[in-house]
């Protein structure tokens, strides 16, 4: 009874539950709230009417700061798409070849306010082996209908020309797209000292991050705003970024002063110990001649064939020995030396034979430049006069360099109506036709003449036979066709559309073949009368020399050779020759005359420093580059 009575007790009694003070508080301050509603003002310097200040303060943002979108910070600064003075450019790479080697696979250039001037895929020429899609963003469909390599190409150099060219390792792009830009154009963010730290490079990702803001380059690569990014960051410096170009311009023009008169005071010095031991009357009595002068080149820069192989295997080597000059020979200060098929060929080993004991070796044929000095017994030329001339096939030192030797008889004068680079692109093919239709085939006046190939040396033929009085006929590939025919060729027959022994009428006197397969020997032979010559470019003295070594393989092409010579004597009266350059006064002189009239050139397509050497036998051997390439020291 008593315990019930006392459980009642404690039900009417229960006992106060204990809160938190901060609910507390709240509850009354709603409590006051409630009653002063109607009188409540809003304030913004007193938050003590806040109930959230009650449970500890929070700085508030302003509405407008919290709705503000989030800033693109590589955003265009307006809409103007017009070309600028400064252009950027970022490409993305696949993987051709065993996958390792890159190719264009995408290129975009934007203006200096960052909109788009150019942006497209590339089909690249060799098959894509690799897309990279993780970083590139390149994927099989995009390329399905890309731009072809060369308008790309073609394209990207138009934008370029003439304007500075800012992105970042800018050398990888344009070693891509096989194009060289002047290095006083060129402002690599890569490359620029102020990014650089502990001197090495930082990645764009890096300096997009740490001088722009701007987040990129996280997976999947976009050019357009890596092109962005490398061009704000230029125009963010660009007022010291001028001022360092120019005044490393002045230092290297007064470090290449010092160091030419430099080399003029070691030259004297060296001519007059050569004169040690001589008389006055001596010294004074023989003051022109350039033996002894000779001596102030030393050294020069040369491209180097190490081992045989791809373009990747030239070297440009600095500081390479100058040898002395015999008493017949020229010494030229080159300007221009042009890119021969020969060329290429003995890159990858053809004529191995001869030159593999002397690796490394210069390689090179033309050149066009000026007399920097001369032999003892040479009367033809004096120093500073414009030359051009070629070196015979097997010559050991060529001219990729920027001192090439060279006989008097190798060389003759330039006519001033044409340049170092139209020069240097003629006389090794000029004089390979020379020696088939001069030296082989005696062609005259009124004869008739067949040329196989609308190449180098089957457009001099074609020109020389038209001077000749010839009546020329030539088969070629389409877009040359307009070009022979305005050489003065009477017929021109694009043999991959048009059947030549159906187009083509009448005998000839003369075939030269360029092209040199089984086809075209035997249509070749075919159109000749009785008593015509047959001249190739492919003969097989070099590459049977090569394969057996000189002690068969020559005797093994010579009776090759006698055995061809007979078969076609006995089957079609006619004489069949193999064709090589030699070197010929007589035949450099007339071709000096045609050239100074304007009766011979062969057209050059593309030019390349000699620094881009490797880039330029690259174009060659793709067929990147149609035409005649030059080298431009």
């Amino acid at each position: 009874m008593s315990s019930d009575l006392k459980r009642k007790q404690k039900k009417k009694n229960p006992k106060p539950i204990q809160t938190n003070p901060n609910w507390s508080l709240l509850q009354q301050k709603l409590k006051s709230d409630s009653n002063n509603s109607g009188n409540r003002k809003s304030s913004n310097n007193d938050h003590s009417d806040d109930p959230r200040s009650i449970l500890g303060k929070r700085k508030e943002r302003p509405d407008s700061e919290v709705d503000a979108p989030k800033i693109y910070p590589l955003a265009p600064v307006n809409d103007d798409s017009s070309l600028t003075d400064e252009v950027a450019m970022d490409c993305e790479m696949v993987g051709v070849s065993q996958g390792t080697k890159s190719a264009l696979g995408r290129v975009t250039l934007v203006n200096k306010w960052g909109n788009v001037l150019y942006d497209e895929f590339v089909r690249p020429v060799e098959r894509v082996v690799d897309f990279r899609t993780h970083i590139s963003g390149i994927r099989p469909r995009d390329l399905r209908k890309a731009k072809d390599f060369r308008v790309a190409q073609t394209k990207v150099a138009e934008l370029i020309k003439g304007k500075i060219l800012v992105g970042h390792a800018l050398h990888n792009d344009l070693k891509v797209l096989l194009l060289t830009h002047p290095k006083k154009d060129i402002r690599d963010t890569a490359e620029y000292q102020p990014f650089l730290k502990d001197k090495t490079r930082k990645s764009l990702k890096h300096l997009a991050s740490e001088f722009l803001g701007a987040d990129i380059q996280n997976g999947e690569h976009c050019p357009i705003d890596d092109a962005r990014a490398a061009m704000l960051l230029y125009q963010k410096n660009r007022r010291e970024w001028e001022r360092n170009v120019k005044d490393q311009t002045r230092m290297r023009l007064k470090q290449k002063k010092q160091e030419a008169d430099l080399r003029i005071d070691e030259g004297e010095m060296r001519v007059m110990r050569s004169y040690r031991g001589n008389s006055i009357a001596g010294l004074v009595s023989h003051p022109a001649r350039l033996s002894p002068l000779r001596s102030i080149f030393t050294g020069c820069r040369a491209v180097m064939l190490p081992r045989f192989g791809g373009p990747e295997v030239l070297e440009l080597r600095e500081n390479v020995p100058v040898p002395n000059l015999n008493p017949n020979e020229v010494l030229v200060r080159a300007k221009a030396v042009s890119i021969n098929p020969l060329d290429c060929r003995i890159r990858a080993g053809y004529g191995r034979s001869v030159l593999q004991p002397h690796l490394p070796v210069v390689i090179g044929r033309d050149i066009s430049g000026e007399v920097a000095a001369v032999g003892n017994s040479v009367k033809a030329f004096k120093v500073g006069q414009e030359v051009f001339g070629a070196l015979h096939p097997t010559a050991l030192r060529g001219t990729y360099t920027d001192y090439g030797i060279l006989s008097e008889e190798e060389l003759t004068e330039k006519p001033s109506s044409v340049s170092h680079v139209e020069a240097s692109a003629i006389p090794f093919a000029a004089l390979t036709a020379w020696r088939a239709l001069k030296s082989n085939a005696r062609i005259l006046e009124g004869q008739r003449l067949l040329v196989f190939g609308g190449g180098a040396v089957g457009f001099a033929a074609i020109q020389l036979g038209v001077a000749f009085g010839c009546h020329v006929t030539a088969s070629c590939v389409g877009q040359t066709k307009e070009r022979i025919l305005a050489a003065g060729a009477e017929q021109a027959v694009d043999y991959l559309t048009e059947d030549i022994e159906v187009a083509v009428k009448g005998k000839f006197d003369a075939v030269l073949d360029t092209i040199g397969r089984p086809e075209t020997e035997r249509i070749g032979i075919n159109f000749l009368r009785k008593g015509g010559n047959y001249m190739t470019l492919q003969g097989e003295a070099a590459s049977l020399t090569d394969r057996y070594g000189f002690v068969i393989g020559l005797p093994l092409a010579t009776s090759l050779l006698a055995k061809k010579k007979i078969q076609y004597q006995y089957s079609h009266g006619i004489d069949y020759w193999w064709t090589y350059m030699r070197a010929d006064p007589e035949g450099l002189a007339e071709i000096q005359r045609l050239v100074g009239a304007g009766k011979l050139k062969i057209p050059v397509e593309k030019t390349f420093p000699i620094t881009e050497v490797v880039a330029a036998h690259e174009a060659k051997e793709k067929k990147l580059v149609p035409g005649k390439v030059v080298l431009e020291l």
